[in-house]
Order: C-alpha cells, then sequence, then structure tokens
C-alpha cells in the first residue's frame, strides 16, 4: 500500500455519524480519501444517551471506510456539538516588569499564565481559550501590545467549556469502537475553517450550523471567534412536525429534501405528492403545504439566531453576515428565509477551503462541513494512527445490525484520566494511550484538577470574588431558551390548517 500520512476525523450527531479520511502529502491542502454517513441511533440533541447502539453504528462506519481503503484506524478527532458547551469571559491583568523598556512577549507570557490557573466549575471542562482583546492601562484596546508603554497590561478571554459527561460518553463510544481519541474540538469553533475566508472572518461574520438536534451559532470579527452559542433544535424538529401531519416517518426526510422549501410563497404549484401509507392506500400532501409546515419551524430556529446574535453584541457589525452549512442548509430557499427573519445578508457554503479540488465532489454536501472541519484540524495538530489492513481480513458481518440497547446502559459514564489543555488559541483538547489529554499550545498545564488561581500582591479580595463569579456564574442561555421554546412551540401546529388530503394523481414519493 502506498504510504500516506492519514488524518481521521469522525462526527457523531444528532442525525448521522460520519467518518472521513484525509491525507497531506506536500501541499498545503488535504485530500479527501473517503467518507461514509450512517444514521445516528442513541444521540439525542448532541448528546449520546446509549453508548451501546452509538458504539455499533460508529464500528459499522468506520469498517465499511476501512475496506474501502485497505486501512486500520487506530486513532481519530472527534467533534462535539449541543447546549452542553457554552462561552463564558474572564479577564485579567498583570504588572509590567520593565514599565520604561515597553511591554515585551514575557509581559503578554505571563497573562496567558494566569489564564492557565483559572479553575472551572467542578461539572464542566475548559476546551479553548480565546484571547480577545489587549489594553494598556485601561485605555483604548490593542492587537498587540508587545512594544507600547504602559504599567498595566490587561486581557479579556473567551472560555470554552464543555460540561464533563458529554466528553466522557464520547470517550466510552470510541473506547468500545477501537479507536483511541486524539483530539476533542467544538464544532462551532472549528467550523470556520472549512467556510469562511480570512476577509469574512476580518470584517465580521457569523457561521450557523443547522444539524438534526442542534444549531450552532459562531460569531467573528476582527479575525477573532467572539461568541458561540447552540439552540437545542434542529432539522429533527422539522421532521417531527411533518411526521405529526400523518407522514410515515421512513418517508419524512425524503420527502422533505426533493421537495421541501424554506419558503411557502415561493412554491407556486398545488402538486400533489402520493405518499405510500398502510396496505394499499396512499396518502397525498400538497407541496405547498409541506412548505409552510418547513417554514415555521425554520423560522423558529432562525429567530433563536437572531437573539444569540444580538447576545453576542457582534449582530450590528457582521458585514458578511451569516454563512448556512450544515445538513438543512441544503433545503430550497434556506438562505431568504434567515435573510428576512435576521436582516442579514446569507450565503449557504459547503466546506472548500483547505481540501484539494480533486475531493470537493466527495464533500459537495453541506452535510459534511463538520467532518471536514475536523480534517483541517487534524492536519494541523498530527496525523492519526493508521495503519495497512491484512490482506484477507474478514468483512464485517451482514448481521452486525445495530443493537437495542437498555436504556439504563447510557449512564455508566467512566471519569476521564487527568486533562491537560494548551494556551493557545483554538487549542482542542487531545487524549494519548493512557487516557489523558495531551495540549495542542505550546504551553501545558492540567485541567480538570483544583489548580488555584494565581495571586498577586496588588489585587484585593474583592476584585479576586469577581473574578471567581465571572467564569463560574456566567449567564447561561438554558433559562432564556426554556422561555423562547415553550413560546414557540404553542400554537405553531395548530396555525397550520389541515394540509393533507386523500387521493390524488399528480407524483409519487
Amino acid at each position: 500500500m502506498e504510504k500516506k500520512n492519514y488524518i481521521v476525523g469522525i462526527d457523531i450527531g444528532s442525525s448521522n455519524v460520519v467518518v472521513i479520511v484525509g491525507s497531506k502529502s506536500g501541499s498545503d491542502a488535504v485530500a479527501v480519501e473517503a467518507v461514509v454517513s450512517k444514521p445516528s441511533v442513541g444521540v439525542n440533541a448532541g448528546m449520546i444517551e446509549n453508548i451501546n447502539q452509538v458504539s455499533e453504528v460508529l464500528k459499522a462506519a468506520k469498517q465499511e471506510v476501512e475496506e474501502e481503503l485497505g486501512i486500520r484506524i487506530g486513532e481519530a478527532y472527534a467533534g462535539l456539538s449541543g447546549a452542553f458547551i457554552r462561552c463564558a469571559r474572564y479577564s485579567d491583568h498583570v504588572f509590567v516588569r520593565e514599565p520604561q523598556d515597553g511591554i515585551t512577549k514575557r509581559d503578554v507570557d505571563a497573562l496567558f499564565e494566569r489564564m492557565q490557573n483559572v479553575v472551572a466549575p467542578d461539572d464542566e471542562v475548559i476546551m479553548e481559550r480565546i484571547p480577545q482583546n489587549y489594553m494598556v492601562d485601561g485605555r483604548q484596546e490593542i492587537e498587540n501590545p508587545v512594544g507600547s508603554f504602559g504599567r498595566q497590561l490587561t486581557a479579556t478571554f473567551d472560555f470554552i467549556l464543555c460540561e464533563k459527561t458529554p466528553l466522557e460518553r464520547l470517550k466510552m463510544v470510541f473506547r468500545h469502537s477501537g479507536i483511541q481519541l486524539s483530539g476533542v474540538y467544538a464544532n462551532s469553533v472549528i467550523m470556520s475553517d472549512a467556510v469562511l475566508t480570512d476577509e469574512e472572518k476580518e470584517d465580521g461574520v457569523a457561521v450557523v450550523d443547522i444539524g438534526g438536534g442542534t444549531t450552532d451559532v459562531a460569531v467573528y470579527y476582527g479575525n477573532v471567534l467572539r461568541y458561540v452559542a447552540t439552540v437545542p433544535m434542529g432539522a429533527n424538529a422539522i421532521n417531527r412536525d411533518i411526521h405529526l401531519h400523518g407522514v410515515p416517518e421512513r418517508n419524512v426526510e425524503n420527502l422533505k429534501k426533493k421537495y421541501g422549501s424554506a419558503v411557502a410563497e415561493f412554491v407556486s404549484d398545488q402538486k400533489l405528492i402520493q405518499i405510500p401509507s398502510m396496505g394499499h392506500r396512499t396518502k397525498g400532501v400538497l407541496r405547498r403545504n409541506l412548505a409552510a409546515i418547513i417554514e415555521a419551524r425554520l423560522t423558529d430556529i432562525a429567530e433563536y439566531v437572531k437573539a444569540e446574535l444580538r447576545d453576542s453584541e457582534y449582530s450590528k457589525r457582521l458585514q458578511f453576515g451569516l454563512v448556512l452549512t450544515g445538513g438543512s442548509a441544503s433545503l430550497e430557499h434556506i438562505d431568504e428565509l434567515f435573510r428576512r427573519v435576521t436582516g442579514l445578508e446569507v450565503r449557504v457554503a459547503t466546506a472548500e477551503t483547505g481540501i484539494d479540488e480533486e475531493s470537493r465532489e466527495k464533500i459537495a454536501s453541506p452535510a459534511h462541513t463538520a467532518a471536514v472541519a475536523l480534517l483541517l484540524q487534524g492536519a494541523r495538530n498530527g496525523f492519526c494512527n493508521v495503519s495497512p489492513r491484512p490482506t484477507g481480513a474478514a468483512r464485517p458481518s451482514e448481521n452486525s445490525a445495530v443493537p437495542t440497547a437498555a436504556a439504563g446502559q447510557s449512564t455508566g459514564a467512566q471519569q476521564f484520566g487527568a486533562r491537560q489543555f494548551g494556551a493557545q488559541p483554538f487549542g482542542g483538547v487531545r487524549s494519548d494511550s493512557s487516557s489523558s489529554f495531551k495540549p495542542v499550545g505550546e504551553r501545558e498545564n492540567t485541567y480538570g484538577a483544583q489548580v488555584q488561581p494565581a495571586t498577586d500582591d496588588v489585587r484585593d479580595e474583592a476584585e479576586r470574588q469577581n473574578v471567581e463569579t465571572d467564569i463560574k456564574n456566567p449567564h447561561r442561555k438554558s433559562e432564556t431558551r426554556s422561555g423562547w421554546f415553550s413560546r414557540a412551540l404553542k400554537g405553531t401546529t395548530d396555525a397550520i390548517n389541515k394540509f393533507f388530503v386523500e387521493g390524488g394523481e399528480d407524483e409519487e414519493l
């Protein structure tokens, strides 16, 4: 087998489990070797709820990729998405060592070191530390403080936090599937690598990834990730609405993709789509009425996205508006719907940045964006352990279907070992064979342990209490969202008249 340096990315989503394998040689671009997607079982809104079911789906996808490429996958990068990931802001300062000589890199490093010693709440871990701005002596913020003159250097960082339980369950799934974790990343943090240009990140843009169970929002301005949030609603909510109006569940996704539209008024025809029902009977649905159901639920999602943009405080600075991606971004007229709701410019994107041209056909769907982002992240951080597949290796059994595990099997989460993080922006979380996480950045420190915040003789007790409040008790969106969802869900289906009629001869699904 030709010797290649492989990167493996695995995106365990609410709708699909995607395994993608890429390689990188001399050029900067990554070549996509294979991508396999399997319907998810046991995942709800990004949270793994049944370890056995998810493991079996992942093993099936992994075996298919291995057979196609003639390899054995021993290691992979993984992505996470869900309401259990949040953003918290934190500020700190240091006094310049030699103020008469100006601020040096040593002063900046000292400030980074203080940020490393910040402790997450007991039930969370810190996935990323992202510098937002620097200030010298409380004056106007500056991008690079080195060389400036002043006595006090202050910085504000965004911390990307994740609850421990989802990470623990993810690690269990990988262990059951015979794969070692190379790194774990929040999808919202790395998504920009695959769909944004440098100009968009500089002048202001928001990436909206519409998945099956969640919708991720990431805001960029000044080439810095400023805000991330997750709306716990995605395409599955649309599917449920369609199913509740009498469409058999097995036909919902195909019906939505083939005939759906995000804006009902753009569907001019009154074509009746025939759907096989029980026995020899069929049920008909008018295409325009199908679009009305889709539009109602997508409008809810767009409203939540708009609220998150408002909370980010950057909604007025997004010169490039929104970039939609994810599985449902391919719905017809979805860009127009989001444009109407948010008042921003909108484009739909597939993953192209950093991928060689010959591979782009394999990942032409927006549904593959998160998996491609993992490939690009892995290409920067290190290749995966992939070995040649032995000649004549047995094929996976045709009977290796996903079992129906007891619900109680999903709660036996195992604790992680000692975790470490990198202080560099977009560092990510990595693990090795000893179950400890490695940093991607240059500086290392163990997180999860009770590391005390750095002390400073000039900082008084009230200031220190302020800091702890900022990181441990930031405003959470869950309480606010509960009100949104209760208001949105109430009456959504009631507002839609009965859309389905019997008979009709127009077209069959």
